[in-house]
């Protein structure tokens, strides 16, 4: 999982084409552009170097991004090397080429959206946006759960629309049986700025607050009540397009089945969910 890089940077003397630790430097060395692959949070993105590398050292370091290790080859005028992205934000990815010396050759800053799902569910599409800054670990967790195709063809098990409104999955195939591939319980996310209002989603959870797995619900109505109840429950993103398909959720009719209350008496299906951005 990743973790909040707010202030990380990481250092790494990444051999362009001499070995670290050399002196001197040529005045023909340099560094005319810095072009990325990608910027998706939680992705691993590949920058690019372009200019002309002489003999010297460059030292490359990156902010807000993780594990940061040279692509093989290469020319004298182009090289690349690659990192995990972790961070959301104007300007908070950034890389910077040195020379040994100290001499800043090239420092260029990347925004980067907030991540993206797109769910597929046999009532329609909708989009998440989710907030990696206020809830990383819920951010983290569920997109880890995207993209190892966890969520592909589970179903909504649960839809109350007594008391609270919400609709509940991430944990059952169709069959219905539990979906192997399970992680670790999370840390739970609360008093973060953000609430249970309507179109938002959220971390399911037992009575114990840290034990968010990979079931999550989506707010139908405003539940404020579920910011403090019983401990409070994470919201970690909103709903930003096809709010029509949480609409059509509420009206879903559901009946008492396998045990579960609140069962949607017809399927209700996600077939896909991936982190579009």
């Amino acid at each position: 999982m990743l973790n909040k890089f707010n202030s990380f940077i990481l250092s790494l003397c990444v051999m362009l084409l001499a070995g670290c630790g050399g002196s001197g430097s040529e005045p023909s060395v340099a560094v005319s552009d810095i072009q990325v692959n990608q910027l998706k949070y939680g992705q691993l993105s590949q920058f690019t170097l372009t200019g002309n590398f002489s003999d010297n050292e460059i030292n490359v370091s990156t902010k807000n991004c993780k594990g940061l290790a040279l692509v093989a080859g290469g020319t004298p005028t182009s090289k690349s090397v690659t990192c995990t992205i972790g961070a959301a934000g104007t300007g908070v990815v950034s890389l910077e080429a040195k020379l040994a010396d100290g001499t800043v050759l090239k420092s260029v800053s990347f925004d980067v959206p907030n991540p993206q799902v797109s769910l597929v569910t046999n009532l329609g599409s909708m989009v998440v946006e989710l907030n990696p800054t206020a809830t990383p670990i819920s951010t983290d967790n569920f997109l880890q759960y995207v993209n190892s195709k966890f969520y592909d063809n589970t179903i909504i098990h649960r839809i109350v629309t007594t008391g609270i409104f919400v609709a509940q999955g991430g944990w059952l195939s169709p069959n219905p049986a539990v979906q192997p591939g399970q992680k670790a319980a999370i840390a739970l996310e609360v008093n973060k700025g953000l609430s249970n209002l309507k179109g938002t989603i959220a971390m399911a959870r037992s009575a114990e607050l840290n034990s968010a797995t990979s079931q999550f619900y989506f707010n139908l109505a405003d539940n404020v009540a579920l910011d403090t109840s019983s401990g409070g429950y994470a919201v970690f993103g909103k709903v930003v397009s096809g709010m029509e398909v949480l609409d059509a959720l509420a009206k879903v009719k559901t009946t008492t089945a396998y045990g579960l209350s609140d069962f949607p008496a017809t399927g209700v299906t996600v077939l896909s969910a991936a982190q579009t951005k």
